[in-house]
């Protein structure tokens, strides 16, 4: 990696963890220049400017996703089971990583970067669980007589009308804990009987590991 990736990799390490906890409208350059000990002037070099900076952010958190997402996929040595649920728990975090000043902020002052979020994470559930689905299905973890359409539908619709800051506003639950909740509903209910006990003790393993 040379000099420019790297500063412009820390760059977006940092706004990311103001925009997270603050929303990115309340957040100034100068605050995010201080926190990494450069000039206003140095960072506007790589960034012209906070709307670049944003969508910068957004794009490296989408491609993060992408990769680590079509890696589960790909990975052949480890169990399905344990597959699924680490890729059920990366989503999750990845939710709880965005917080929700950052998406009250981004529905409200940077819809066009929102609507970009949005549409790929309906195209990401599609492809990415759509092919989790198939697999499952062809290793008699998951039923055969269920329509995968209509579960990734039903899957799609739970998480972006429950994920949404105006509902979890209103439960005393995280974006993970929900997404975690949406997971286990939809999921363990396509199991087939073999696989049930399988992915259940590696279900409460992992949440035991999680714990903080």
């Amino acid at each position: 990696m040379d000099n420019d990736s790297a500063v412009r990799e820390r760059i977006c390490a940092a706004a990311m963890e103001k925009f997270t906890q603050y929303g990115f409208h309340r957040v100034t350059v100068d605050e995010i220049a201080a926190q990494l000990g450069m000039s206003k002037k140095t960072l506007y070099k790589y960034f012209p400017s906070k709307d670049d900076l944003v969508q910068e952010v957004t794009r490296a958190s989408i491609a993060q996703t992408e990769e680590c997402c079509r890696a589960f996929l790909a990975d052949e040595a480890t169990d399905f089971v344990v597959k699924l649920k680490n890729m059920m728990t990366f989503v999750a975090v990845q939710y709880a990583k965005m917080g929700r000043p950052l998406i009250e902020d981004l529905q409200k002052n940077a819809p066009h970067i929102w609507k970009e979020i949005d549409e790929y994470r309906e195209k990401s559930i599609m492809l990415h669980f759509g092919n989790l689905l198939r697999e499952g299905v062809e290793k008699g973890v998951f039923r055969k007589d269920v329509d995968r359409e209509l579960i990734l539908m039903i899957y799609n619709n739970a998480v972006q009308n429950i994920i949404r800051p105006e509902v979890l506003t209103q439960v005393p639950y995280s974006a993970a804990q929900v997404f975690d909740a949406i997971v286990k509903i939809i999921f363990e209910g396509i199991l087939t009987e073999e696989a049930k006990p399988h992915y259940l003790s590696n279900h409460t393993t992992m949440t035991q590991e999680n714990r903080p």
